[in-house]
């Protein structure tokens, strides 16, 4: 079985058009309607910059890269001060984490050796794995996508490790000319958020014309939030995504934000990927879906057949 015809909020942007392939190959009809966005801001290119240097100048024996696209800017801004090959040549002596695959391609690309990718890719995760590791008196150099979680350099110092962070951009309600560039230097298909179809989500979500809402990241879900409480429409969405709407999460940061926001997530996969994300909704449709309290959700008929999930 699939979505059986239900339709499916996309608040991300970076893969909103594979997402939205997917839920119509799943047999939904899909909402895009992104969130957020990235931008590269001058403090953004100050940190990066300051990251450059203090590689090649050796003062890290651990570099952990959490996106991709931080990847690029990293290796593009080595690049622009005339460090590209310096900056490989060190990241191949000290121990690379990259914390997915997506970031560790990128580094391949630049025939950068990672050493590590954890199996769970949050930052718990990372955390939990790089605590194995000898940290006293080592340097570690975390290049973070929008937002830092605490937990991963808490961690790190606890096992007495001296932790640099530095973000490679930020998020943004918007995505600008310097953000889509990046994302589209890795392969990302992105598309930008817009006030006017933000506005219309909340109010189509408000109005259950939508079955479920996706969040694959936490400002996915706090921009949606910020942005109906800045139309005075916060307290009618948190109602109708906890009284109607399946509300799913990528991830436990994610969850949290969903969370932090007063709504309850319903499904979480136990592999945080966007494919395993999907599976899971359905698998919450057939198992749970006879006992949901989800009222957009009650009067739809779920069967068994046809499983088209591949």
């Amino acid at each position: 079985m699939g979505f059986q015809g239900l339709t499916v909020a996309v608040t991300g942007s970076r893969r909103a058009s594979e997402q939205a392939e997917l839920i119509s190959k799943l047999g939904g009809v899909p909402y895009v309607a992104p969130t957020v966005g990235i931008e590269v801001q001058d403090e953004a290119d100050f940190q990066t910059e300051g990251l450059v240097h203090k590689i090649v100048g050796r003062e890290f024996d651990y570099a952990v890269f959490m996106t991709g696209p931080g990847v690029y800017r990293l290796i593009s801004t080595a690049q622009k001060l005339g460090l590209e090959g310096e900056l490989v040549e060190v990241l191949n002596r000290i121990f690379v984490v990259a914390r997915s695959h997506k970031p560790q391609k990128v580094l391949e690309r630049y025939e950068v050796r990672v050493d590590l990718v954890p199996s769970d890719n949050t930052s718990e995760g990372i955390a939990a794995e790089m605590a194995n590791l000898d940290l006293q008196g080592k340097g570690v150099a975390i290049l973070w996508y929008g937002e830092s979680q605490t937990v991963l350099r808490e961690t790190l110092e606890r096992g007495g490790a001296k932790v640099f962070e530095a973000m490679a951009y930020m998020y943004s309600l918007e995505l600008k000319e310097r953000g889509a560039e990046v994302l589209a230097a890795v392969g990302f298909k992105s598309i930008p958020p817009e006030n006017r179809k933000i506005l219309q989500l909340i109010d189509d979500l408000i109005k259950r014309k939508i079955h479920i809402i996706t969040f694959t990241s936490p400002p996915s879900a706090r921009n949606l939030f910020r942005f109906a409480e800045a139309h005075g429409l916060d307290g009618d969405l948190r109602r109708c995504l906890n009284e109607d709407i399946l509300v799913v999460a990528v991830g436990p940061p994610t969850r949290r934000a969903i969370e932090e926001s007063g709504v309850a997530a319903d499904v979480m996969p136990d592999v945080y990927k966007l494919g395993p994300m999907m599976r899971a909704a359905i698998d919450y449709l057939i198992r749970d879906l006879s006992r949901t309290p989800k009222r957009a959700l009650g009067k739809v008929e779920i069967g068994t057949e046809g499983d088209e999930r591949g």
